[in-house]
């Protein structure tokens, strides 16, 4: 019996995410009512995208777009969302199945009136620390940022209150990790390049969130 249509779409956009091709993909169809969960997902989605835009425009010197970046994640060898979002109907294959060593930090909204099952809770808890990582690297560079005297460009607080809207969704105890100040007077070079990866590869995963929050308020 194959599993249906819509599990094999949501696991193939997980794995694209993984290859980094999932931000040219369509968008997958939610339902006529998104949960808070779904709008936040979205919300970020928007935020990050017109983030990124506007870091392509205004840094063009920088060589920010896709093609002429180096291309980083953050969350490699740190967290496993890709495996622990695959459809359960995907992963009766044990050497398909994320490590159960991951602590679990969901227990906000995204979980209420609904039966969780173990691989739904593990997935949002990776997600939820997914966001954690990048909320700690935004804000990072967005205190530097802030030391430039020319202020070419500044990190917008929508995509920082999106990212925290989302977590504080997933995690209902979620607590703003605290920015330990630099002593150091920063490489405002360096650190306009870096924006410029995370904030594409940030992009590519609020597209991987959005998809998989999209399936699982659908399912």
């Amino acid at each position: 019996m194959h599993p249906p249509r819509s599990l094999l779409l949501v696991a193939t956009l997980v794995l694209l995410h993984h290859l980094g091709l999932a931000r040219n993909l369509p968008t997958a169809r939610a339902g006529p009512e998104p949960s808070q969960c779904l709008s936040h997902a979205q919300n970020l989605l928007r935020a990050v995208s017109n983030t990124l835009h506007k870091a392509i425009q205004t840094l063009e010197v920088y060589s920010c777009t896709s093609e002429e970046i180096d291309h980083e994640d953050i969350t490699k060898d740190k967290t496993s969302t890709v495996e622990a979002c695959l459809p359960q109907e995907l992963t009766t294959d044990e050497s398909c199945l994320v490590s159960r060593e991951i602590s679990f930090t969901t227990n906000g909204t995204c979980l209420a009136s609904r039966k969780a099952s173990f691989m739904m809770t593990l997935c949002l808890s990776s997600i939820y620390e997914d966001l954690k990582m990048y909320q700690v690297e935004f804000k990072a560079i967005s205190a530097k940022l802030l030391m430039d005297p020319q202020r070419q460009i500044t990190l917008d607080q929508n995509m920082l209150a999106a990212i925290d809207e989302l977590m504080q969704a997933l995690n209902s105890s979620s607590e703003a990790v605290p920015l330990k100040p630099s002593l150091e007077e920063p490489d405002l070079y360096k650190t306009k390049i870096k924006l410029c990866i995370l904030l594409h590869a940030f992009r590519i995963r609020a597209v991987t969130i959005e998809r998989v929050i999209s399936y699982l308020n659908s399912s």
